[in-house]
């Protein structure tokens, strides 16, 4: 059930998020790039994808043509914040939106924090942050993230800039540090996880080849989805081998 079928079934209740307006007054084009700043990987066919999978549902007249509000804008952003920092399906994110709509709390993964300097505190504005930025959001230095280049543990872009999930890869790292285990042992584990992305990533290289975008969207969502799954099974095997060397 969309947000607007919620609507529709009860009157007294009204989509998530409240506080702002429903009022449908924005053009596709438009809301691409109010939010495109802070997710620079959007598209139009993305937001497309997503009202296909009934994420979003914005207003149509009678030609068929979109419009969105300030709400739909919101729903949005969480969808993708959702995505990027949580790596949440789009199912969950799914069934999240449905509580919210029900007037429900979700639980929400915390997000790492800049701390300005006057003592304010804000979020990344974009999916990469510097090499200053990552020293800040984990506490480190620019040696410790020289150190951890140079392993193969994190990686720069071609611009030397990060992306915002190396502040919480960061984060890892020196708590295994302080818990004793050397950083460069930790390439192992880099290295598993990246030959289970390329076992995804041929699992859905046949719907990406397609060329289609929404054949795209579909191989990114269901890339994630198997992400979270092959990430819970390793999560069991490493519990077996625990187990294994206490018996």
């Amino acid at each position: 059930m969309t947000a607007r079928a919620v609507r529709a079934d009860n009157r007294d209740i009204q989509p998530w998020p409240r506080d702002v307006s429903h009022e449908p007054q924005m053009t596709i084009g438009q809301v691409l790039e109010r939010v495109k700043p802070q997710f620079p990987a959007l598209t139009i066919s993305k937001i497309r994808f997503l009202e296909n999978e009934g994420l979003l549902s914005p207003w149509r007249n009678p030609a068929g043509y979109r419009k969105y509000s300030l709400a739909d804008i919101e729903r949005l952003r969480y969808i993708l914040a959702e995505q990027r920092d949580s790596y949440r399906p789009l199912k969950v994110i799914l069934e999240q939106l449905r509580a919210l709509d029900a007037g429900h709390e979700v639980d929400r993964v915390p997000t790492a924090r800049l701390v300005a300097d006057r003592g304010k505190t804000q979020l990344p504005a974009t999916d990469h942050v510097s090499v200053r930025q990552l020293c800040d959001l984990t506490g480190t230095s620019k040696s410790d993230i020289e150190q951890f280049v140079q392993l193969g543990l994190i990686n720069p872009d071609l611009s030397g800039y990060f992306a915002t999930r190396c502040v919480h890869v960061v984060n890892l790292i020196l708590a295994l540090r302080r818990q004793g285990i050397a950083p460069r042992n930790l390439r192992v584990v880099r290295n598993s996880a990246e030959r289970t992305a390329d076992l995804i990533d041929q699992s859905v290289e046949s719907m990406r080849a397609r060329g289609r975008a929404g054949d795209i969207e579909r191989a990114r969502a269901q890339s994630q989805e198997l992400a979270e799954l092959t990430a819970d099974l390793q999560r069991e095997f490493l519990r077996l081998a625990i187990d294994k060397l206490s018996q």
